[in-house]
């Protein structure tokens, strides 16, 4: 069912670093310093956009008079501060990645800066992708498709030949947009049915299942 990818792209937090959290808590802490209190449900619908983007919706509903520029290196300060010294890679993914590199060229298309892929994740972790697009390498972040464009084009796949995985609609809604199938893993704030209607052709509950469908 799965034959045919030369290209494996992965989405980052939530599918291959356990970074949600921090990420939630992050953006949280930024509001209340500034006298406002969210709601978990619509914090968890805006999170899987680049965090630009996400200051945006936040600075237009909560009326924000500060740059989305010093929002985000204020946000990036909290998130560092909670994720403190902890190994956030889930397990699955790292063995995941490691049995599946001999048969694909891997890649990490994020909406993070390379500042929180870096520091987010270990040397080794990093050095098993052929290609890293951070959204420092576009102009957009997903859900618009440029950053797996733009991994295709640095791994000379074509659309046709990548997969996409990640747990976020806004994954699946960018594989889409790009021409690329799109499998969705529920480690994220999305369920199987979002993921579904959003175009997965397939949902998994861990990274460790993702071998066995490319079989």
């Amino acid at each position: 069912m799965m034959a045919g990818y030369k290209l494996l792209i992965f989405d980052l937090d939530g599918t291959l670093i356990d970074s949600l959290p921090y990420h939630f808590l992050a953006f949280k802490d930024l509001l209340l310093e500034h006298g406002i209190s969210i709601s978990d449900s619509l914090l968890r619908k805006l999170i899987g956009m680049p965090t630009s983007d996400i200051l945006k919706n936040l600075k237009a509903r909560y009326r924000f008079k500060e740059k989305v520029q010093d929002l985000r290196e204020e946000r990036r300060y909290h998130y560092f501060k909670f994720l403190g010294s902890r190994n956030i890679v889930f397990p699955a993914a790292r063995d995941a990645l490691e049995a599946l590199k001999p048969g694909f060229r891997l890649a990490v298309a994020t909406g993070s800066s390379k500042v929180i892929f870096t520091h987010s994740t270990e040397r080794g972790f990093q050095d098993l992708f052929d290609v890293v697009v951070t959204i420092n390498d576009v102009r957009k972040g997903k859900p618009h498709p440029g950053q797996l464009l733009l991994a295709a084009r640095r791994a000379r796949a074509r659309p046709a030949e990548c997969l996409v995985v990640g747990d976020s609609i806004y994954d699946a809604v960018a594989a889409r947009a790009a021409g690329m199938d799109f499998v969705g893993v529920t480690t994220g704030y999305n369920t199987k049915k979002e993921l579904m209607e959003n175009g997965a052709i397939g949902v998994i509950s861990s990274l460790s299942k993702l071998g066995s469908m490319l079989k």
